[in-house]
């Protein structure tokens, strides 16, 4: 009986995470866990809570079997809640799923997103993960045939996990077309974009409000980028990596002539 973990940044009510419950209840041997916000807590990205204390407490989750708690922080927290308060070392998750979340999460979308941070939470604590967006943000109380769309990614990740064979420092991040399953055109591994969208702060009344100001014309057939292939029709599936290291410019590093002279003689 493998264990899985949901949790998201939408909080714990909403309906994506439910979504996602109910596909993975349609898959044999599987425990279900969910430990999420208890309020929308989107575009929080990695951070964590230590000026307040947390208290996770029992949720009820839409009658369905499985146990679920609502926590007073952000979506890291709710990892780490679960991993070091609410299991213990021989009974922790086998694999953590974040989302599903409202609207993409594609290129930069990753380094603000509490969806995907909860994603890398789990990779830093040794723990397979992967973090699911549809492209829903027009419509969001609709995920069309999303819980069928997910399903053979769904059964591939816990196969994955069951045979240790997720790969360590790498949290997935898949983003799904709002489509019927009939009209999605495939799976496509893709490479984060980050030229599809520049930030505009709009003056209102209360001040300046941070919006997107995406680009007219979009190249669908040249970059196998996330969101020019999830435009196109596909689900898109990204390997991140948590480490950020560029080894390269590490190495160039070393031979600094400034590096050099200041380290002689010491």
């Amino acid at each position: 009986m493998q264990r899985i973990l949901l949790t998201n940044d939408d909080g714990v009510d909403a309906l994506g995470i439910r979504v996602l419950a109910e596909a993975l209840l349609m898959i044999p041997d599987i425990e279900v866990y969910v430990v999420a916000p208890n309020e929308e807590k989107s575009g929080v990205g990695h951070g964590v809570t230590f000026r307040e204390a947390l208290s996770p407490k029992r949720h009820d989750f839409y009658g369905l079997p499985v146990q679920a708690y609502g926590i007073n922080g952000n979506p890291a927290d709710c990892v780490k809640a679960a991993y070091y308060l609410l299991f213990d070392k021989e009974n922790r998750p086998d694999l953590v799923l974040s989302g599903i979340n409202v609207g993409c999460n594609l290129g930069k979308d990753v380094y603000y997103s509490g969806t995907c941070s909860a994603a890398r939470e789990a990779v830093i604590l040794g723990m397979p993960s992967v973090a699911l967006s549809y492209d829903n943000y027009h419509d969001p109380d609709s995920y069309g045939e999303a819980k069928n769309v997910i399903q053979p990614l769904l059964k591939h990740f816990i196969e994955m996990a069951k045979k240790k064979e997720m790969p360590k420092q790498v949290f997935w991040n898949v983003n799904i077309p709002d489509l019927p399953m009939s009209e999605v055109r495939g799976i496509a591994p893709a490479e984060l974009a980050f030229d599809f969208y520049q930030d505009v702060y709009h003056q209102e009344e209360a001040g300046f409000w941070l919006r997107r100001a995406y680009a007219e014309q979009i190249d669908l057939h040249g970059e196998n980028e996330d969101f020019r292939l999830l435009k196109a029709g596909f689900i898109t599936l990204t390997p991140v990596h948590i480490d950020s290291t560029d080894r390269d410019i590490l190495r160039q590093t070393s031979e600094w002539s400034m590096i050099r002279e200041f380290n002689r003689g010491r």
